[in-house]
């Protein structure tokens, strides 16, 4: 079979939609597939205490035990300063990925208070919770 210049472009243009799809149902799935995290901030304040090595090696395994495959990989942050050397906004932070939203509501639910009966074991701040969508960039 001889190729001619129509079939060329008819071919290559085939070609260009099914990768068109292929990408379109790509994005698509990605964008369904929403992505959430808890983060979690402790306010600076003068007074502040925070005991990093309690929440690090207490607090956080507690919540990992009690929400269970809920959540995934945890990052930690210690406020050092603002960028003119003055107090951090935050004494420090989480954020925790969650990977199921439904069983990470139940065991919110469940455990929520047994968590916040905990801060002051580290810490006599109130933290601020809220539950994130991520971004990709």
């Amino acid at each position: 079979m001889r190729m001619t210049r129509r079939k060329a472009v008819g071919s290559a243009l085939g070609g260009l939609a099914a990768m068109t799809a292929v990408l379109s149902s790509a994005h698509a799935a990605k964008a369904a597939g929403t992505r959430h995290c808890l983060t979690v901030l402790y306010p600076w304040k003068s007074d502040a205490r925070f005991d990093f090595d309690y929440y690090v090696d207490k607090h956080l395994p507690m919540l990992r035990q009690l929400y269970g495959k809920s959540v995934g990989k945890m990052d930690v942050h210690k406020g050092l300063n603002r960028s003119d050397g003055s107090p951090p906004g935050f004494v420090g932070g989480v954020t925790v990925e969650i990977t199921s939203m439904e069983a990470f509501d139940a065991a919110a639910n469940e455990h929520r208070a047994k968590l916040i009966a905990d801060v002051p074991d580290f810490s006599n701040i109130t933290p601020i919770a809220q539950i994130d969508e991520i971004v990709d960039v």
